[in-house]
């Protein structure tokens, strides 16, 4: 398996201009609750703690029994930071969790659900293989109960990248976290939960992340959400790509049934599909800019959205298999003589003219070597038509 170089997509000036405009009126207080009124609250469902599938958490058990034993000792453990989800936003819940997932989950795991068998224990080791059940009648059960945690909760948030910088910035000097967790949190639906499943058995997206499993910070869900959306609703594309997303995730919610899901497994095998024929044709070139004739060995957004919108169709896919050396050669050729795709390739998302002349400009090439000629008439379609919003 081939580790490509991967570069983080640069944040939007919007994110830092919206924070400058909102955060100020945001409200935020603290309060301490106690161990036992969280398990309350989390037994309660408030919280928006659990990702859809174990998989996506970062601690294992050890990890997790290590935070318990702190509760229990009553050592001092990091604040929670949590977003009120206001009354009007349709809701299972009345919190969003900003910082502290993994300390609730684990919280639930061992205190509500009863599901956490402690194990790696250091300090308190005579509880090694104890649940919660098995504690209740400990020495340190009192403690564990009555423990305040340090809780601050953001209040009058008016935009969702508000949330995000707060993520973001609270994260900053631990493991980057992907922005895809706070769509997930803030658009939760069937869509959502089938972009989760999805990319968890996607071994092409895998191959290109460089994972032998899926990944918990979510850049395979948000990787296939954004092939989908291109694949979907590119003549909607202005020019914004969070925007683009948040649409097509909201879109894809509200419109939910079986028929979509048939559609989108479609999408899906397709996209799938286009990842193995570009591996299949460039090797371990695939994805990535040619500077002199070779390649950049770095992971590129923009060849990888030109790669899924095109070869996601099975007569292009085999036509272009057909003439791979062909094919490899014509975009090699692209980067060397055609000025304005080499740039469009290094543009970011925000200019709409660089996304489309890409995609546009690919297909064309593609178009002269297998024959195809309405390829980009196809790509440039909307697929789901009538259900972009």
């Amino acid at each position: 398996m081939v580790a490509l170089q991967w570069e983080e997509e640069p944040q939007d000036d919007e994110l830092r201009e919206a924070t400058r405009a909102y955060l100020p009126d945001t409200v935020v207080w603290t309060t301490d609750w106690t161990t036992g009124a969280l398990s309350e609250q989390l037994k309660r469902g408030v919280f928006d703690v659990e990702p859809p599938f174990q998989r996506r958490s970062v601690w294992d058990d050890k990890k997790a029994s290590l935070y318990i034993e702190s509760l229990l000792l009553g050592c001092p453990v990091p604040p929670i930071t949590l977003a009120e989800i206001p009354r009007n936003q349709k809701s299972n819940f009345q919190y969003i969790v900003i910082d502290g997932k993994q300390r609730l989950s684990t919280l639930k795991r061992f205190a509500v659900d009863k599901k956490l068998k402690l194990t790696g224990l250091q300090t308190l080791s005579e509880l090694n293989g104890s649940t919660y059940t098995d504690i209740v009648e400990s020495a340190e059960f009192e403690r564990f109960e009555n423990l305040p945690i340090r809780t601050v909760v953001m209040r009058n948030w008016q935009k969702d990248e508000v949330l995000q910088f707060v993520f973001h910035r609270l994260n900053s000097q631990v493991t980057p976290l992907s922005t895809h967790e706070l769509r997930r949190s803030l658009m939760a639906g069937d869509f959502t939960r089938y972009l989760d499943e999805r990319s968890a058995r996607s071994q092409g997206i895998r191959e290109i992340l460089g994972l032998d499993a899926p990944d918990y910070r979510l850049r395979d869900a948000e990787l296939l959400l954004r092939s989908i959306a291109f694949c979907v609703f590119l003549p909607r594309y202005k020019g914004n790509l969070k925007k683009f997303l948040d649409s097509t995730t909201r879109t894809l919610n509200s419109s939910w049934n079986t028929q979509l899901e048939r559609d989108l497994d479609e999408v899906v095998v397709g996209i799938d599909a286009a990842i193995r024929a570009t591996y299949d044709i460039f090797a371990e070139d695939a994805f990535q800019r040619f500077d002199d004739g070779k390649a950049t060995g770095r992971f590129n957004r923009a060849v990888f959205d030109v790669m899924i919108t095109s070869f996601r169709f099975p007569d292009v896919r085999q036509r272009a298999l057909d003439e791979r050396v062909a094919v490899r050669d014509g975009f090699i050729d692209l980067f060397e003589n055609d000025r304005e795709f080499d740039r469009w390739t290094e543009a970011t998302t925000k200019n709409r003219e660089a996304v489309t002349g890409r995609i546009d400009r690919w297909s064309k090439r593609v178009e002269s070597i297998t024959g195809i000629s309405d390829l980009r008439a196809r790509v440039e379609a909307s697929t789901f038509h009538g259900m972009a919003r």
